[in-house]
């Protein structure tokens, strides 16, 4: 069984570990998403005025104001890791970001639809291939559980000598030293390889996903509250008085988001966090308004152990929680595949295909 289960690992191995490598890059570089987009268009996230921030309502206003004929879908307050407001409007198919200073309310410049970060995150999640790619994306993500417990049992060299296998002999040569390096690297970041791996079979087959955990530990069906009928003839309030009213409703916290209504019945939606600017990757607190009347829409927030595991998917991918350290470590473990597809292919060329005839 641990022979066949070595050539079942080596052939995943070599047959996937370009694709592997691939997803290990840009899912490390994807890490510093942000950063990267700071540094490639630093004119739209760096603020022209000094001063406190302007008002979300001005920002809104502001953003109509530029995008004449388009929907302000909302907007979002500055981060920790974002200086600038960030704005969203729609006309059609046509979806645009918008970059704002935070003092001035004045448009700083959009996100181009192609960029760097852009290509890296369509090939890190669809392999530039929309659905097809991202399909594609989960077989590959069950070839790398298929590496992960392969590798585990593979690396298991028995109960005396189990505490050697995590670190590498260095007086060793050739193939062996790399050897070596392999096996070190994968048991020690096998865990994370393998919750890489299973977050990614959510993302590329999420009903399937659900369907799984809910069998396990069941998971609350999502319902946004819906704004009543409207009445014939009636007004909506304005935005101020739409936030003003979230505001009286959650008094302690700072407006983070502001989405505005979507269709007939949608409802104007409020997010708050506990202080300004909003820290990256925060927990926010939500209040649902009826876009009509104004009155609050109180949604059930209570989640039971299905819901946290649906939640931790994108948190756990990502890395965003912990701040800067859990990034870096991340980014690290991260390119580990990397490491573990170059050394597994010297050790399989000088083992197999140099031995050969």
């Amino acid at each position: 069984m641990r022979r066949a289960l070595f050539q079942l690992h080596l052939w995943v191995g070599v047959g996937a570990g370009v694709y592997v490598a691939v997803i290990a890059i840009t899912g490390a570089a994807l890490v510093f998403r942000i950063d990267l987009q700071r540094a490639w268009h630093p004119h739209v996230f760096t603020a022209r005025t000094p001063g406190p921030l302007s008002d979300p309502v001005a920002i809104l206003e502001s953003v109509a104001r530029a995008y004449p004929g388009h929907r302000v879908s909302g907007v979002d307050a500055p981060t920790t890791s974002r200086p600038t407001y960030l704005a969203y409007v729609t006309q059609g198919p046509q979806f645009k970001t918008i970059l704002i200073d935070p003092v001035s309310a004045e448009m700083l410049g959009e996100l181009p639809e192609r960029s760097l970060v852009r290509t890296l995150q369509d090939l890190h999640y669809d392999l530039l291939g929309g659905r097809t790619g991202r399909t594609i994306n989960g077989a590959g993500a069950a070839a790398v559980v298929i590496l992960g417990l392969t590798g585990v049992v593979i690396w298991w060299p028995g109960r005396r000598a189990w505490w050697r296998a995590f670190g590498v002999d260095t007086s060793r040569q050739g193939y062996r030293f790399w050897w070596e390096v392999h096996r070190a690297a994968g048991i020690w970041s096998v865990l994370l390889i393998l919750m890489w791996a299973l977050t990614g079979l959510y993302f590329a087959f999420p009903q399937e996903a659900r369907s799984l955990i809910a069998a396990i530990a069941p998971i609350s069906p999502s319902r946004t509250p819906i704004s009543s009928v409207r009445a014939e003839n009636a007004d909506e309030p304005s935005w101020r008085a739409m936030i003003d009213r979230a505001r009286q409703i959650h008094p302690d916290g700072h407006v983070a988001r502001v989405v505005l209504p979507f269709g007939e019945r949608g409802s104007f939606l409020v997010m708050f966090a506990n202080r300004s600017p909003t820290p990256a990757y925060a927990e926010l607190d939500s209040v649902y308004l009826d876009r009509f009347t104004g009155e609050h829409l109180r949604h059930d927030a209570s989640r039971t152990v299905g819901d946290t595991i649906v939640r931790s998917m994108s948190t756990l991918h990502a890395g965003s929680f912990g701040g800067a350290p859990v990034r870096v470590v991340w980014f690290v473990f991260g390119l580990m595949p990397v490491l573990l597809f170059a050394s597994g292919i010297v050790v399989w060329w000088n083992r197999t295909i140099r031995r050969r005839p």
